[in-house]
């Protein structure tokens, strides 16, 4: 049993992954995800227990009875992180959790001081497969903060603009006072998809920017809107994406800047945070960019406080709030899934920044 179960998903995993132009012609990923979480669940935990059976075995040179002891915490140990993994894939994808960030800035005006932004990010509706738990908790959430502004930096749907049916109204119903913006992301282009010509890929894109504005939101494409809060003003940029290569790099900051005055108070939404680093900080003075696209990996570790995940090895800034002098990045975790169908400590989040005056 154990070799025949361990052969199916090893060659279930070799068919699904061997060849990339299956997945660039597919239109949905149900047995794409099924194969990654059975492939995690059978190797993360042999993984743990193979480690301390190297363990049990180095020890039982010196004493027999800490080998067993040794060998009995992996299995515990390893039965564990399958639990872990089950709840994430059943439980903790869907416990969205509010993180509130508090950013102050000295060139803030004294009428924004106090102003709440609700970011949202990486919705990821094709993954939902109709389930609008998500959804209906960000609804509610919004509606009980009841914010200055909602600004969602991109990635609503994995691929295709039929997923977002059934979704517009939830995201109509969603309120602020000084309304909502936004921008598209890297899955929004539908580039990770062979289509049959050119004409039939720009049709799906303006499907999909049709639907986002059909939601309420005000989608910016290279381009910025004056917000005017009392006497003063608030300007919000946003930028299309900012691609990794081969994928194009759509995103046009200097025609998006455009028209801003020397000093005013800016917010920008870039989808992909290496752009912070990239173009940003080095063309620009923009107090603030929110970003989204890393997920955190959908994977990490928080104990007393400190938070990790091993997406710091692929992006910089994978998570969380950014510094660089007067400059700062907040990295949003995003509230779907994409690839492995579950999120281990690294909850869909919901950020709700205030902003204070210095």
């Amino acid at each position: 049993m154990f070799w025949i179960i361990s052969l199916y998903i090893l060659s279930s995993f070799v068919y699904t992954f061997s060849n990339p132009e299956r997945l660039r012609n597919t239109t949905g990923y149900d047995y794409f995800n099924f194969v990654l979480v059975l492939t995690f669940f059978n190797l993360v935990p042999k993984i743990v227990l193979s480690l301390f059976t190297i363990i049990s075995g180095i020890t039982s040179f010196f004493s027999k009875q800490i080998a067993r002891t040794v060998f009995s915490s992996g299995l515990i140990i390893a039965l564990g992180v399958m639990l872990t993994m089950a709840y994430s894939v059943l439980v903790d994808k869907k416990q969205v959790r509010v993180e509130e960030v508090s950013l102050s800035f000295d060139l803030l005006p004294e009428q924004l001081d106090g102003f709440t932004i609700v970011q949202l990010s990486d919705i990821h509706l094709g993954s939902l497969n109709g389930d609008k738990t998500i959804i209906r908790k960000t609804q509610k959430i919004v509606e009980e903060r009841k914010p200055d502004l909602i600004l969602f930096t991109g990635d609503m749907v994995n691929n295709f603009s039929y997923e977002t049916e059934g979704y517009v109204g939830f995201f109509g119903e969603m309120k602020a006072c000084y309304g909502k913006l936004a921008i598209t992301g890297n899955h929004d282009y539908g580039d990770y998809y062979q289509w049959k010509s050119p004409e039939e890929q720009v049709e799906n894109l303006a499907a999909i920017r049709d639907s986002i504005r059909k939601m309420g939101f005000d989608l910016l494409l290279n381009e910025n809107r004056r917000l005017q809060v009392k006497d003063t003003a608030i300007y919000i940029v946003g930028v299309e994406n900012w691609g990794h290569d081969p994928f194009p790099k759509y995103a046009d900051l200097k025609k998006a800047t455009a028209g801003i005055p020397s000093g005013a108070f800016s917010v920008l939404m870039s989808h992909d945070p290496a752009h912070w680093d990239a173009q940003v900080v080095p063309q620009t003075g923009i107090p603030l960019t929110l970003a989204g696209h890393t997920h955190g990996l959908q994977f990490g570790f928080r104990i007393a406080g400190i938070e990790f995940s091993p997406m710091y090895f692929i992006q910089k800034y994978w998570a969380g709030l950014y510094r660089k002098d007067n400059q700062q990045l907040y990295v949003n975790r995003g509230l779907g899934t994409i690839g492995f169908a579950g999120r281990v400590e690294m909850r869909p989040e919901i950020t709700l920044i205030t902003l204070h005056r210095k």
